[in-house]
Order: C-alpha cells, then sequence, then structure tokens
C-alpha cells in the first residue's frame, strides 16, 4: 500500500462511508439482488483503484474501469427487470445515482493515470446525469416545481463541467451546447408565455370559450379551455365521488360533500343527491324525483347557476302555487345510465315515496343501442395534469389524446347501422322496465327524449367541430334519433306514460350547450320551460285530487 496523505485518505474514507450508505439504499428500494451485487463490484473496483500504489494501481485501475462501465450497464438492466412485474420510479433512485456519482468523483482524482481518472470522471458525471433525469422526472410528474428546476440546475451544471473537464468531439460538445439551450430556454419560453394560458373564468367576464363561434375566432384558446373543463370535472369527481360497494354502479355521490365546478359550489346532501337538505318522510309534500345522468345532475359553472330540476321546482311554486308543498329531488348523477338507475329504484328512490318521476336519459346508454359505442365512465379522456413546465403539460396532454382516440374511435369512422327495432334493444327494455317499476308503485311516469347539441340537420362544419372532443359524434346522433323513436313508442303502447318532446327550441341548438351534452344556464332554463308546459296539466290535475300520503 501507498502512503496516502490526509486529504486523499479522508476522501477514500467518505467514499467507503457512501459506498456502504447507497448498498443499503439499494437494498430498502429493493433493488433486484444482481444490481445490488454489480453495486458492490462497482464501489470495490473504484474503491481499490484509489488505494493501491504505482503500476499496479494503474493497472487495476483500467481493470476497475471496464469493470465499473460493465456493472453501470448491468444494474439498470436488472432494474427493467424489475418494472415488468411491480416498480415505481421515485426520488430514491435519484439519490442512490447520486452517491454512486460522489463515490466515482472522490475517487477518480487517486489515478496516477490522468487518462484513466478521466475515464472514471466521465463514468461518475453519467451516474450523476442519470440521477438528475430520475429526478426531473419525478418531480414533473408530482408537478413539484422547485425540484423540478433543482434537477435541472444540476443537469446543466454537469452539462457545463463537462465542456471544460472533458476534450469533446464536434457531435458531443453540439448536443451538449444543444441540451444547455433546451434547459435555459425551455423554462424562459414557458415563464414568458405563460399568462397567456390563464383563462377569464370569472362569471361576470367569463367568455364562452367553448362556443363554436368563439372557437372558431380562437381555437387555440378553445383547446385550452376544454382541458380545464375536463380537469374541472376530475377535481370535482375526485370531492364528491366514491365507490359502489356492490361493484355495479360506476360510483356513488358522497353524502354531506362539497366541491367546486369552475365557480359554482356543487353540494352533496346527506342522503347523497345534489342540492338542498329534504326529510325522508314527504310530510305532505308532492314529490318528484328527475331521474338522470349529468345533464339533470347539472354542469353549472357559476355561482348563480342552478340544475334543471331545481328550476322546474321554482317554476310549479311561483306559477301553480300549489296548496301542499312541491319538492322536486334532483337524482341525477354523472356518467350514470337507465339501467343505474333502475337498479337504484327499490332502495334509493321508491323510499322517498315519489308521486312523479322524470326521467332524462339519453347520452350515457347509447352503448344499448350500438354495442361499439363504450359506457362513459369507461370512455374518460384523459384528465389534463398540471407540471412544472406548461409547454411540456400541454404536449404531454396532446399525445395521450391523440393516443386516446385513436384507441378508443378509431372504428367510428363509417355510419352506424340501422336498427330495424328499436324497441327490441336493451334501452327499450330498461324503459319497460321503468315503466313497470312505476306502475307498480302508482307513480306517475313522465319520459322525456333527449337533445344534443347537434342533429342530423345540423350545419356539416358545426358537426366537426364537436367530433374532436367527441370523435363518434356521427354514431351518438343516430343513436339519439333511435332513442327518440324508443320514448315515443313508449308512450303510444302506455297511456299512463306521459311523453316530453324537449327538442323544440332545444335540439341542434348549440349556443345552449357547453359541449355535446351538457347545457349552459340558458339551456336549462329552456328544458325546465319545456318539461314544465309538458307536465303542467297532470300537476295541476295530480294536486288537486291527491290526498297527502
Amino acid at each position: 500500500m501507498m502512503r496516502m496523505d490526509l486529504p486523499a485518505l479522508l476522501r477514500l474514507g467518505i467514499a467507503v462511508v457512501l459506498s456502504a450508505c447507497a448498498v443499503l439504499l439499494s437494498a430498502w428500494i429493493k433493488v433486484p439482488w444482481p444490481g445490488i451485487a454489480a453495486l458492490g463490484i462497482l464501489f470495490a473496483n473504484v474503491i481499490a483503484a484509489g488505494a493501491l500504489a504505482g503500476a499496479r494501481r494503474v493497472s487495476l485501475s483500467k481493470w476497475g474501469l471496464r469493470a465499473g462501465w460493465a456493472c453501470t450497464i448491468v444494474i439498470p438492466v436488472t432494474l427493467l427487470f424489475k418494472a415488468q412485474r411491480a416498480f415505481t420510479l421515485d426520488g430514491y433512485y435519484a439519490a442512490l445515482a447520486w452517491a454512486v456519482a460522489a463515490v466515482l468523483f472522490l475517487t477518480a482524482n487517486q489515478s496516477s493515470d490522468a487518462e484513466v481518472g478521466k475515464r472514471w470522471k466521465l463514468l461518475g458525471v453519467i451516474w450523476a446525469f442519470c440521477g438528475g433525469c430520475v429526478w426531473i422526472f419525478v418531480s414533473y410528474e408530482q408537478n413539484l416545481v422547485g425540484a423540478f428546476y433543482a434537477g435541472l440546475l444540476v443537469i446543466l451544471a454537469l452539462l457545463i463541467l463537462c465542456k471544460f473537464w472533458f476534450a469533446m468531439p464536434l457531435w458531443s460538445a453540439q448536443l451538449a451546447n444543444t441540451l444547455i439551450l433546451i434547459a435555459i430556454g425551455l423554462p424562459a419560453v414557458d415563464l414568458f408565455v405563460r399568462p397567456s394560458y390563464r383563462l377569464n373564468t370569472e362569471p361576470k367576464t367569463g367568455r364562452n370559450y367553448y362556443s363554436y363561434e368563439a372557437a372558431k375566432r380562437n381555437p387555440t384558446a378553445f383547446a385550452r379551455w376544454w382541458n380545464y373543463y375536463l380537469e374541472q370535472w376530475h377535481s370535482m369527481g375526485r370531492t364528491v365521488f366514491i365507490p359502489d360497494p356492490e361493484g355495479f354502479l360506476p360510483f356513488r355521490l358522497r353524502p354531506n360533500s362539497r366541491a367546486m365546478l369552475f365557480h359554482s359550489q356543487i353540494e352533496i346532501n346527506s342522503q347523497g343527491f345534489r342540492g338542498k337538505e329534504f326529510s325522508s318522510r314527504k310530510n305532505g309534500a308532492f314529490r318528484i324525483v328527475a331521474l338522470g345522468e349529468s345533464t339533470t345532475f347539472g354542469c353549472t359553472l357559476n355561482p348563480e347557476d342552478r340544475p334543471w330540476p331545481e328550476l322546474l321546482e321554482g317554476m310549479i311554486r311561483e306559477r301553480i302555487r300549489p296548496a301542499r308543498p312541491v319538492e322536486v329531488i334532483n337524482a341525477g348523477v354523472p356518467s350514470y345510465a337507465l339501467q343505474h338507475n333502475n337498479h337504484r329504484l327499490p332502495a334509493e328512490i321508491l323510499p322517498l315515496e315519489p308521486d312523479m318521476i322524470i326521467s332524462y336519459h339519453g347520452y350515457n346508454g347509447f352503448s344499448m343501442l350500438y354495442g361499439a359505442l363504450p359506457p362513459p365512465y369507461e370512455n374518460m379522456p384523459p384528465a389534463y395534469r398540471a407540471r412544472p413546465l406548461k409547454l411540456l403539460a400541454d404536449c404531454e396532454y396532446r399525445l395521450k389524446i391523440l393516443h386516446y382516440k385513436k384507441r378508443k374511435f378509431s372504428k367510428f369512422k363509417e355510419l352506424p347501422p340501422t336498427i330495424p327495432d328499436p324497441m327490441k334493444t336493451i334501452y327499450a327494455q330498461e324503459y319497460e322496465r321503468l315503466v313497470d317499476l312505476a306502475a307498480t308503485n302508482r307513480i306517475r311516469l313522465v319520459v322525456a327524449n333527449f337533445s344534443m347539441a347537434v342533429n342530423s340537420l345540423s350545419d356539416v362544419e358545426l358537426v366537426e367541430f364537436y367530433r374532436d372532443p367527441f370523435p363518434a359524434v356521427h354514431w351518438q346522433i343516430k343513436a339519439n334519433e333511435v332513442l327518440s323513436r324508443i320514448t315515443e313508442q313508449l308512450a303510444r303502447e302506455h297511456p299512463a306514460v306521459c311523453f316530453v318532446d324537449t327538442h323544440p327550441n332545444l335540439d341542434g341548438q348549440h349556443e345552449k350547450f357547453i359541449d355535446l351534452v351538457h347545457f349552459t344556464q340558458p339551456g336549462r332554463q329552456q328544458i325546465a320551460e319545456t318539461l314544465f308546459a309538458g307536465i303542467r296539466k297532470l300537476l295541476e290535475q295530480d294536486l288537486a285530487e291527491s290526498v297527502p300520503r
């Protein structure tokens, strides 16, 4: 052994301690045993190369360097095999890589051969660079802005050091310069353009970014608003949706929960319905249950917006002025189709003793007409995720959407086949089930057809506008036509069923819709007006004749 000065001995001691810590860390984060073994061999070689003297050290350092490169290849390969089973990349892997790099840097200058020392240092740079990349990826995925920029600074520092430490060939120098420019330029550009991404969604000054006219003027603003719109739905759902214990329903509404959708507060009462509290017992009230999907639940955006069941209740009280109280319960739930609400009836709806049920179903059940159309809860587009760099977040989202559309909707380029007998479809069978349940329990049933922003008479350019967020729009238009025939035929076959046509002044009136199916507040006002006009005579008759139960 050679005599080592105190600084060299101290560096070697630190390297030994770091090596031991790195091996323990690799075991703790469950690196496969071949990777841990390779890590141990790497440390043994680099420490031995720095500790031995003379020609023996140079010889060992050269052989150790070859072993070090081999081990560097083996370790990520073992992680790849682990990734096929269960593997989550996190900051501990960055810490491990930086610990290895620190050991290599501490011992690289110990080599008697300057060229061999540089190669050890190059190996250390590679480990440090890999650690920086892992750190950036993890912080980007978790939207940790400070950690992301810290990792970016580490990468930038390593690239600059490489230009000073190594005689780089032309291609590698150009690559390093390009990466330096990206590391500096991308955050700078993102900082410059980020204010233009902010959308004015204040109730008093908000623009209708979702409208066809606004989208034609500014397609970029529409795309960004749509991303934000989807994220708002996802954010609201994370608060008010809970798993269904039975596993039949897409989810349930969380009782006593609150969330925001844009500037509108979504309140779920103690019984799991959107809206104000009500007693389980009617206490003499005339009770109407509005059964439906998210279009009944209400896609409200502003503080003053109200779902149509609430608007309908106000109209009944103000225009009929009944002698007894009238309650309209909002039983609409996003992603629910008619079969889900039929499933809820015995346990959740019938115990409320409704005098009338209004059914407004459509979009979510189109898969019961055309099996190729997936149910909406199995067809949710990817959510827009906030990232440290907005430009990268937008790029990531666009790529996800392209993949989503290609995977889900490539088969909808042609028009759907004709359905010979709509009354033999599953949708019609579910309606018959609803009719039977209402008749058996002596409940007045009102069935409304479904309205959308576009129909078969809409302008081709307008339909194509909706095709981007709804790639199967042509199939959905045809499905809605079939559904309208089902509801009309159902009312003809069952005279006790009241049919309300919601199409006048609504179907195809795209300015009354936020998207293909969800209403603006004028749209909700319109459907409430239409339903009120359709049931007014029945209400007056039932309120006059009925005896409070």
